[in-house]
């Protein structure tokens, strides 16, 4: 999002909205704009640059009748430098010379708006009172000559509904960019608050609720495809000695020690999660019943051949895992984890630090206290 967003800025804002100079002279066309408008312009501009200041004077001592604008005009480095806008828009008014650079100059006005909160009200009720101020300069010099007032009135109208279309655009632009950032993030904002529902707060994997979501969905895509998937029960052995000998916050790293080192054992595809305590359930996708024991197999050496050591204490930990196939009589989930739960309570009765299989031998003992 944050590179969308730099590479908008570094687009022309004609480019943003897709305004050319064909399309220009498109918008000039359907206002009527033409010779006499452009002879018409070079006497306006005039009218406007012998009371320039003046004109900004007026305009913005109006403005500040209003408690609102006042609010918002209360900077004023603010102020200085709207009006310094304001005078290069009103001595360049009608100066079309440049077709998409007198366009981007009148968006980059929209742009200006929008940024300082003024709400649309306000400046298109500006830009009629600018009309009324420049309009009244336009009757003390033409008010002998009524015909060409009105010609150079309609000229002046013109330009400045075009200018005002230009701001309107850019203004509702920006909003709608503005409004469409701000959903990004407040959906990025969500991903992360939904990730973090999902994830063991120690050791960073799926916890219970989102590890059996996975699996669900796993079991359901390997039963409608008969394809092999293989599950993986694992626990940590004598866990509460190591608590009881060093401490909970050693026994918090041998935890998360044991995990790091069971998902360098797997494939990124496979589903990791903390099942309770210090028990685990890894999910190999696609894994046939060799694969999985050896997998299995490589995580208990791996665990149990290296010595975990943290601040001044040192101790050895293995495991004791438990091995279940998906076969077709496993119509439920959970009955797939109590399968693994019931090999790996085999391999505890076997003496502990190994995998088991699971088989009917399991399923008919008892798990210990």
């Amino acid at each position: 999002m944050a590179e969308q967003r730099g590479t908008q800025a570094a687009r022309s804002l004609c480019d943003q909205l897709q305004i050319t100079a064909e399309e220009l002279q498109t918008r000039l066309a359907f206002l009527s704009f033409g010779e006499q408008d452009e002879r018409n312009l070079v006497e306006i501009r005039e009218v406007i640059s012998s009371g320039v200041e003046e004109l900004i004077g007026r305009v913005y001592d109006h403005l500040l009748q209003f408690e609102e604008l006042r609010g918002i005009l209360s900077d004023p480095m603010l102020v200085e430098r709207l009006k310094g806008s304001q005078r290069q828009y009103l001595l360049s008014l009608g100066q079309l010379g440049d077709d998409v650079e007198y366009a981007e100059a009148r968006l980059r006005i929209g742009l200006t708006h929008e940024r300082v909160g003024l709400e649309q009200k306000w400046y298109l009720s500006a830009y009629h009172k600018l009309f009324e101020l420049i309009l009244q300069r336009l009757a003390v010099r033409y008010s002998g000559d009524a015909c060409r007032l009105s010609s150079l009135v309609l000229t002046l109208n013109k330009v400045l509904r075009l200018d005002e279309i230009f701001v309107v655009e850019m203004y509702y632009h920006a909003t709608t960019q503005r409004q469409e950032d701000s959903f990004c993030q407040l959906k990025d904002a969500h991903r992360q608050l939904e990730g973090l529902s999902r994830q063991d707060s120690l050791t960073l994997v799926n916890n219970r609720r989102a590890l059996m979501e996975e699996l669900a969905l796993e079991f359901q895509r390997s039963r409608r495809y008969q394809h092999p998937f293989a599950l993986l029960f694992l626990d940590i052995d004598h866990f509460k000695e190591i608590n009881d000998r060093h401490g909970h916050a050693f026994g918090d790293q041998v935890l998360l020690h044991v995990v790091q080192l069971a998902r360098g054992m797997i494939r990124p595809a496979d589903i990791i999660g903390r099942y309770g305590g210090e028990e685990f359930v890894i999910g190999l996708v696609e894994c046939e019943q060799a694969g999985a024991l050896q997998i299995a197999e490589r995580i208990r050496l791996k665990i149990s051949q290296d010595q975990f050591a943290w601040e001044h204490h040192v101790t050895s930990v293995t495991v004791s895992i438990g091995v279940v196939m998906l076969s077709p009589e496993i119509d439920q989930v959970e009955t797939f984890v109590t399968r693994a739960d019931q090999a790996m309570y085999h391999a505890k009765r076997r003496g502990r630090n190994r995998v088991e299989l699971y088989n009917e031998e399991c399923a008919s003992m008892n798990q210990p206290e």
